[in-house]
Formats: C-alpha cells, structure tokens, sequence
C-alpha cells in the first residue's frame, strides 16, 4: 500500500462530516445576502434551493427553466431575454431543443457564453480537440496544511482581490482544553464542480462551465444579482463593493486584476467586476501559461497539488482516487474538482 493509501492516525473516518459541518459555520445568511440586492429574495431562494437540487440528480435542467421562466423573464427584463438558454454544461447543454425554444431567453447553448469571451479564445476550446484538453483539480494534504494562510495572501497579491472578497479562506477549529488541544485547518478555494449549482442558478449566463472544469464568470454579463452566492454549497463566492485598499498599497485600484486575461484599467464605479461577484478560478490567467495557481506555488508545506484528473500518470490523478481522499459535502452532487486528504 502507498503512502498515498494510508490514513493518518490522528484523523477520524469520519472526518469528511466534521469538515462540511465547519463550511456551514462559516456559511452567510441567504436572507441577509440578497436582501442587499434589488432583485426578489424570495426568488432567488427558491432558485437556489432546486439549483442544488438540479446536482444532486433530483430535477431535471429541463424541468428547473420550464419552472422558473416565466419569473426570471419578469424579474430580470431584457438581460434574461437576450442571454443563451441556460444550461450547466458549456459544449452541449443540458436542455434539449424542445425546452430551450420554449424559454423567454434566446436559443442557444452556455458555449454561446464560452464564445463571447475573450472574442472568442476560451469559446475555441469547446470546438476544438477536446481530448487533449486537462481536467484541472486540485488534491489539498490536510496532514500536511499548517494553517500559515500563506495560500490566502498569495491569492490576494495575485489576483489583485479588494477588501471582502479573498478566493482561498482557511476554515479553522480548535477543539479540547489546553494542554490537550487539537487545530484543525481546510483551505476552501472554490471547488469547481463538475455540476455546479452556480451555473443552473444565473439567470444571465454570466457563469459557465469550460471544457477544462474550471467554473468561470464573464463579469461583462453579471447583474449582480447574488443568486449564485446563495447557490454555491461552499460559500466560495463574494460581491464586488467596489472598496479599494486606499493608501495601504501602492498603485491601490491602479493595477486590475489579471483574471482572463483581459486588463480593464484602474477600478472604477459602475465597471466591472465592481457590482459583480467574483470566484476562484484556480488563477486561469497562469494555469494558461503554464504555470501553477499561485496558492499552490506558495504553500511552505506543500500541501497543495495541481493538475490533470484524467490523466491516470499525473499524481493528483492518484492522490483523488487514495482511499484518504474525499470531497466536501459529497451528498450536494456537486462533483468537486477539488479534493482532501484526510
């Protein structure tokens, strides 16, 4: 048996309940979330709610937008009239061509959205060979994670991130009384589902899965709306206020954030991403040039690993499928590309 296959004394078997329990700690009040909107908080529960319900396999695609068509066109006006027919997966959809000519929205598919960005760069990899495209996941080594936020900061500096919105957050607990005290430490980026309960909610399109299971956000379509924020079982997005670091940082708001690539100039009111909610996108901008997220490059314990899910020789490939891997909140359906070792 590798090293790989043998489970740490000190951690339970159950350990996967005990850290879903510590991501719901944490977790924002729906309520409270969209009650700062000026969309239907009532709406965007029930969205929600049957989002996650379209991952864990309980609803059909098809059966959520027959559902919700009528209130998203009212609710959401010309944005949702004008967006792709939403769907969870960006090459082919999830609902057929009977269902999408029914809707409010136009006809089309989440490869629609794909295209549109990037005048079509990242839209190229769901028409091209897909076979050669990675599915990138991530394999974090709880025994190995000391809790330093190394990760935190160095997401922070890279992606440029303003106050209240941090990709990678170290969820923490201390259990017993000292001496005898125990600390347990789970980075939470966000887990790029394979069914994403954020992509089945947006009323808009803005986000989409790509080829390659990074989960993504076109902040040029976001409304602002917060329905994916109540969505995500992982409480792994965050609303853009458009607050700056003032004259904590250098070139504070000056210098945008490098996500797809695209440079939008200083932060300014009324642009995005201010107004919009943001992700972890496993920093896409350096995964493209080859390199790795910078959590990952930064961690002093090596904790984290990157890379391919279907190729069977890379070594997160191995470490997913050890016996000591598990999922968060492996009951939502959500498939995560983001694995644990406990």
């Amino acid at each position: 048996m590798s090293s790989a296959d043998e489970p740490m004394p000190s951690v339970p078997e159950s350990a996967g309940e005990e850290y879903d329990a510590m991501v719901d700690v944490e977790s924002t009040d729906p309520r409270d979330e969209l009650a700062k909107t000026t969309y239907r908080t009532d709406l965007g529960i029930e969205m929600a709610e049957d989002a996650r319900r379209v991952s864990r396999g309980e609803l059909s695609s098809d059966a959520y937008w027959e559902k919700y068509d009528g209130e998203a066109a009212a609710e959401f006006g010309e944005a949702y009239h004008e967006t792709p027919n939403p769907a969870v997966d960006c090459a082919d959809g999830t609902i057929d061509d009977e269902t999408a000519e029914s809707l409010g929205c136009s006809v089309g598919s989440m490869a629609s959205v794909a295209e549109a960005l990037q005048d079509g760069e990242e839209g190229d990899e769901s028409e091209g060979d897909d076979a050669d495209d990675p599915r990138w996941g991530m394999v974090i080594d709880l025994q190995k994670c000391i809790g330093c936020e190394s990760c935190t900061v160095a997401c922070k500096a890279e992606n440029r991130t303003p106050p209240g919105v941090s990709y990678n957050v170290v969820l923490e607990r201390e259990q017993g009384e000292y001496p005898n005290v125990t600390r347990t430490n789970v980075p939470r980026p966000c887990m790029q589902c394979e069914k994403p309960p954020c992509v089945q909610v947006c009323p808009v399109s803005a986000t989409y899965k790509m080829d390659n299971g990074v989960v993504n956000i076109d902040y040029d379509r976001c409304i602002g709306c917060r329905y994916c924020m109540v969505a995500c079982p992982y409480d792994a997005r965050y609303f853009d206020f458009g607050e700056n670091y003032d004259g904590e940082f250098e070139e504070d708001g000056e210098v945008t954030s490098p996500e797809y690539g695209m440079d939008r100039g200083p932060r300014e009111d009324g642009e995005s991403p201010i107004g919009n909610v943001r992700k972890c996108n496993f920093c896409h901008h350096r995964l493209e040039r080859g390199e790795e997220p910078a959590c990952v490059e930064t961690c002093v314990g090596d904790a984290r690993y990157m890379g391919d899910l279907e190729d069977t020789d890379s070594e997160v490939n191995e470490l997913a499928s050890s016996s000591r891997a598990f999922q968060l909140k492996e009951k939502e359906g959500t498939d995560p590309n983001v694995y644990y070792l406990k």
